[in-house]
């Protein structure tokens, strides 16, 4: 009976401490969305950096925001010109954040630097699978869903992957 009880108490915590992590405001992540496409329109975003984890990478749980740094593996850096800053801009603002019901399993961290190399803004994308890569993942900490009406990639990781 006692082991019956110990699983009980196990799940009513695991349950509270993943609980509020799985639910995304998806207000607070489209005013992030909208002030990162205001930010890069006015050119205040001057860098980006984009850091990488082989899909090819197993872990035995999914790679969350805060272990990403030690797992990372590869770094590209993309001084944004003009041309560059809009087409980011019109491809940030397509991303459409929804709820999600599972923690993503993250691959790319896109930081938003100023001139002075302080971070702006992070978003985070989950690895590739069959349905595309990026479909999940944090914008500044909220943990969302990126809706794409088609298979593939949000068209934010397209330009990246065209860039970097």
């Amino acid at each position: 009976m006692r082991f019956g009880r110990d699983i009980f108490v196990l799940a009513a915590c695991l349950s509270v401490i993943a609980g509020p992590a799985f639910a995304c405001d998806v207000g607070s992540a489209t005013a992030a969305i909208d002030a990162i496409s205001q930010k890069i329109l006015a050119r205040q975003v001057k860098r980006i950096d984009l850091l990488k984890i082989s899909d090819r990478l197993l872990a035995n749980i999914p790679i969350s925001p805060e272990h990403f740094a030690s797992y990372s593996s590869e770094r590209s850096t993309l001084l944004l010109t003009e041309r560059d800053a809009a087409e980011l801009a019109a491809a940030v603002k397509t991303l459409a954040p929804a709820q999600l019901a599972y923690q993503p399993d993250l691959r790319w961290q896109l930081v938003l630097l100023d001139d002075s190399g302080n971070k702006l803004h992070t978003i985070f994308f989950s690895k590739r699978y069959v349905q595309g890569r990026g479909r999940s993942g944090y914008v500044d900490g909220n943990m969302c869903s990126f809706g794409t009406s088609t298979i593939g990639s949000p068209a934010l990781v397209k330009w990246l992957q065209k860039r970097l």
